[in-house]
């Protein structure tokens, strides 16, 4: 890893922004806290069928903002209108997200869909979204295709462009079986080479990512939500991606 890219060891990353007080998860207000306090910032990025790259993590909207819409479905008219767990908050777009940070701290950026597919155009989308990007960030998926296309479109990148890519993994009890299948196995990353894991912290410790973490493969657990997990969690980690409490000593990045 080049020292560039030494943050995601050494920054402590919130989990869809640093949220509480009025502050949803993945809205702008959190972002813009997170960065105010020197964290780097998680977020997940969807593409909808009016081809805009919005930030929200669920794919059904009725618990986030209580329409009945699926994300893709999501037009440009309904995000403006439809506010996030009842605050004035709306889904955001990347574009806004960028803006908003504008290179304070670095991004997490994860790329998520419903469906495994060979359809690309949300790293097409995300890529030329941060081409300009003055800040530093690194993309990461739960999908081994989408894993797989970053890693071919950054290898193309001009080398002082390029980004650190990510497997997401963990036991994922909840998901779907497929889902589970393919987030809990390693398989693909001997066709995909990660440069980091993030793995789900109910799954330590792992055989699986003590194997790759050996191999100079570092290792984010997520998501940790209090102190005493974040002193387990380290026993098998290289940084973690936080949610409900702010890790301590924080680095304040944006002084």
């Amino acid at each position: 890893m080049v020292s560039d890219d030494r943050w995601l060891l050494d920054t402590p990353i919130a989990h869809r922004g640093l949220t509480g007080d009025g502050r949803p998860a993945n809205s702008l207000a959190a972002f813009e806290a997170a960065a105010d306090h020197g964290y780097a910032c998680e977020l997940d990025v969807q593409l909808t069928r009016a081809g805009e790259v919005v930030v929200v993590h669920d794919y059904e909207l009725t618990a986030l903002t209580g329409a009945a819409i699926p994300v893709v479905e999501l037009t440009p008219t309904d995000r403006q209108r439809l506010r996030l767990d009842g605050t004035d908050q709306r889904i955001p777009t990347l574009a806004e997200v960028l803006g908003a940070v504008a290179g304070r701290v670095p991004l997490l950026i994860e790329l998520k869909r419903p469906t495994l597919s060979l359809n690309f155009d949300l790293v097409d989308e995300v890529l030329r979204h941060t081409a300009e990007y003055p800040g530093r960030y690194a993309l990461e998926s739960f999908d081994p295709l989408l894993v797989a296309a970053l890693r071919v479109a950054v290898r193309r990148m001009p080398a002082h462009r390029r980004v650190p890519v990510g497997r997401i993994c963990g036991l994922l009890r909840t998901a779907g079986p497929l889902t589970r299948m393919v987030g809990r196995s390693m398989v693909s990353n001997v066709v995909t080479r990660p440069d980091f894991l993030a793995y789900e912290v109910a799954g330590f410790p792992s055989g699986l990512t003590a194997w790759w973490r050996r191999r100079g493969v570092p290792v984010i657990a997520w998501p940790v939500g209090s102190p005493e997990q974040e002193i387990f969690a380290r026993q098998f980690s290289d940084n973690v991606v936080f949610s409900g409490y702010r890790p301590f000593p924080g680095q304040d990045l944006a002084s």
